[in-house]
């Protein structure tokens, strides 16, 4: 692992793209959460990075050691629940918890459809922001900066 450059940060290299040094792959990029050691004033420091990857490069990165891999959680207490409750009642309310269960299902696939429109309109839009050059505020001289604290003081 190391820093990444200005350059790679503008072209979206490690978030939009695979991190690898070599590899462009821009599909299908798994986030992995990594120990990352480095220096900072002659103090060893670590901290956990995400680091997006492609199918390829996960692989080496995990060829000897399985690295956390950062996914959406979900709920398997309920799961549990349903299971059970589906179990105990009668034959009746079967059909009924079978209703359900496609109700269920069909909102849920609604959920992730909204969700992946969302994740990448918030995608379009962050590369749009480094399409653009950076705005520059202007730097204020020291007498500007006491003027204007000055003014707020006795206002």
């Amino acid at each position: 692992m190391r820093w990444r450059v200005e350059a790679e940060v503008v072209t979206g290299k490690g978030q939009f793209v695979c991190a690898s040094k070599k590899c462009e792959d821009r599909k299908k990029l798994r986030t992995w959460e990594v120990n990352f050691g480095y220096l900072e004033q002659g103090e060893k420091k670590n901290a956990l990075v995400k680091c997006r990857l492609c199918f390829e490069c996960s692989y080496k990165l995990n060829y000897h050691h399985k690295r956390k891999e950062l996914t959406k959680k979900k709920n398997k207490k309920r799961k549990k629940k349903r299971k059970s409750r589906s179990r105990s009642r009668s034959s009746s309310s079967e059909s009924d918890s079978y209703r359900s269960r496609k109700r269920k299902a069909a909102v849920d696939k609604l959920e992730k459809d909204k969700a992946e429109k969302v994740e990448a309109d918030l995608e379009a839009k962050a590369s749009n922001l480094w399409s653009k050059p950076a705005e520059k505020e202007e730097e204020k001289t020291r007498d500007d900066v006491l003027d204007e604290f000055l003014g707020d003081l006795f206002l």
